[in-house]
């Protein structure tokens, strides 16, 4: 097997992300204002109409809303509360590559430098855009973990519920790590333009809340919007 070493004695300090705490709160209390709403209309519903209407009359829209409940409900705890150990609270950069942290300070996800391999294309780092994604970019690379197959594995600088206000910094400082630790491996140019990345400095151009961020709190705001209107109008119902 081919090992790949890097220099890792070469300075380089680390970057950290950094929270936006106003979105972030704005956006945990929407996401689970709006769970608690769900909660709400498709369980307690169901049994505040079979306490009004008996239990034979609202048993069959009780098990279609609770199926439905099932379906959102469940998935959301599982990943958000069991297993929260394992979602990602904070990034870092530095000198052996990105590393995801958990609330407890455990890595929980890495892409090391001496993982990286060629893409066997024109470029080894490059972005790619989902349909129906983030308006971001993913910087995707080539992977290959000690015992593992070579995969392609697509880069997001995001953490679970929280909203990250240095993510193109985190994007630079790991294309620099690169060009530091992994000369070998060419970047794509739109790459680094598409996260405003001055390649002399490594220091992102861009300033100010990005689109994405703007529609981001657009979508908070439409969104706490229709919760506090359908509040309203269940209430005004049922008076």
């Amino acid at each position: 097997m081919n090992i790949i070493k890097t220099n890792t004695a070469i300075p380089f300090a680390g970057v950290e992300s950094k929270i936006n705490r106003l979105a972030t709160f704005i956006l945990q209390s929407t996401f689970f204002g709006m769970l608690f709403l769900l909660f709400s209309l498709f369980v307690l519903g169901p049994v505040y109409g079979i306490y009004k209407r008996g239990f034979e009359a609202m048993l069959t829209p009780a098990l279609i809303c609770w199926g439905i409940s099932l379906l959102i409900l469940i998935p959301s705890t599982r990943y958000y509360i069991i297993k929260r150990k394992n979602i990602s609270r904070k990034i870092i950069v530095d000198n052996t590559g990105l590393l995801f942290y958990n609330s407890k300070n455990e890595i929980v996800e890495q892409i090391l430098y001496t993982e990286l391999r060629s893409s066997k294309q024109d470029f080894d780092i490059y972005t790619v855009t989902t349909v129906g994604g983030s308006i971001i970019p993913f910087l995707e690379v080539t992977l290959k973990p000690e015992k593992k197959e070579e995969t392609k594995r697509r880069i997001d600088m995001n953490l679970p519920l929280h909203v990250v206000k240095n993510k193109f910094t985190l994007y630079a400082h790991f294309m620099h790590g690169i060009t530091v630790f992994r000369p070998d491996l060419k970047i794509d140019p739109m790459a680094v333009s598409s996260f405003s990345i001055d390649t002399t400095t490594w220091k992102v151009n861009r300033k100010g809340t990005s689109l994405g961020g703007w529609l981001l709190i657009l979508a908070v705001f439409v969104i706490s919007a229709a919760i506090f209107g359908l509040v309203f109008l269940l209430v005004e119902l049922k008076n």
